[in-house]
C-alpha cells in the first residue's frame, strides 16, 4: 500500500517522538539507577576468553554507601569492527531489530577517550531483513590491556533511516532539518566522550552548500560526504556545541570568508 505524502509525514513525526521518548527514557533510568555513581567502585573482575578473538570481563560494582550489587558482563574486542559484529541488542520475536547490526557499509566518524568510544558508520536499515542505508551511532566502553586497546559489545545505540531523513529533508527544509537533528539525536548527550564539559551535536544535510554550515555563527568541526541509499548527504558534527532548545538557533548555509 503506497503511502500518502500526508501520512508519511505523520509517520516520520510519530517515528521523531518516539525516538525522543525512547531517550527521555534511557536517561531516567540511568539516572535514577546511577545516583551514586561516583562512589562505585569495582569489587571483582574476572575475564575469560572467547573463540571470536574476543574476551568477557565480569565486573562487580558496589555502590560504597549501599550494600547493593551490580554484575556487569561485556565481551572485549580487539578491534571496533569485532565489536560491531558482537552487539547483542535485544531481537524481537520476529528477529528484527533496529538496533542490532553486524555490518559496517562505510565508516563516517570514530572518536575514541581513555574510557569510551564512539563509532559513526552507515549499516543497514534492519539488518538481515532490508538493505536501506541508516547512519548509526555506537558507544563502546574502552579498555587497555598491555599496549592493546580493546572495545566492549555496545553499550549504546541509535541510527537515522535514510528514508526518513530524506522525508524531513523534504517536508522541513534545509533548516528545519539542521533543527530536528539538534533538538532529538543527542538531546541528552548519551554519545558524547566528555558530557560534563562539551556538548557534542551531529546530524544529517541533504543541502548541496552543508561545507558552509553554520550554527550559531561556529562552523562544525567536520563535514564529511556520504551517500545514503543513492544520493549525496553531508554528515556534520561539532565537538563541543552550546546549544538551547528554548532558544532560537541561527542556521546559515552561506559562505563565510
Amino acid at each position: 500500500m503506497k503511502l500518502t505524502r500526508t501520512k508519511r509525514l505523520w509517520l516520520i513525526l510519530l517515528l521523531m517522538i518516539t525516538a525522543y521518548l525512547l531517550m527521555y527514557s534511557v536517561v531516567s533510568d540511568r539516572k535514577s539507577s546511577h545516583n551514586h555513581e561516583n562512589t562505585a567502585t569495582i569489587t571483582k573482575s574476572q575475564t575469560t576468553n572467547t573463540g571470536d578473538n574476543g574476551t568477557i570481563t565480569k565486573q562487580t560494582i558496589t555502590n560504597d554507601d549501599s550494600e547493593a550489587e551490580q554484575e556487569v558482563e561485556l565481551s572485549y574486542y580487539d578491534t571496533v569492527e569485532d565489536a560491531v559484529k558482537g552487539s547483542n541488542f535485544a531481537i524481537d520475536e520476529e528477529g528484527v531489530s533496529y538496533t542490532n547490526k553486524k555490518e559496517i557499509k562505510e565508516k563516517v566518524l570514530f572518536l575514541e577517550s581513555d574510557t569510551d568510544a564512539l563509532l559513526f558508520f552507515i549499516g543497514n536499515f534492519i539488518e538481515n531483513k532490508d538493505d536501506s542505508d541508516a547512519l548509526v551511532v555506537y558507544k563502546f566502553k574502552v579498555k587497555k590491556e598491555g599496549n592493546q586497546t580493546k572495545y566492549s559489545t555496545p553499550t549504546n545505540g541509535a541510527q537515522v533511516a535514510a528514508s526518513s531523513e530524506k522525508d524531513n529533508y523534504e517536508y522541513s527544509g534545509s533548516k528545519g532539518e539542521i533543527k530536528s537533528c539538534l533538538n532529538l539525536l543527542n538531546a541528552y548527550q548519551i554519545f558524547n566522550l566528555y558530557p560534563e564539559t562539551t556538548q557534542l551535536q551531529w546530524g544529517l544535510s541533504r543541502n548541496k552548500n552543508a561545507p558552509n554550515l553554520t550554527i550559531n555563527g561556529k562552523h562544525p568541526t567536520k563535514v564529511i560526504p556520504i551517500v545514503l541509499d543513492g544520493d549525496d548527504c553531508y554528515f556534520w558534527y561539532y565537538e563541543d556545541l552550546k546549544y538551547d532548545s528554548s532558544k532560537k538557533a541561527e542556521i546559515s548555509f552561506k559562505k563565510t570568508k
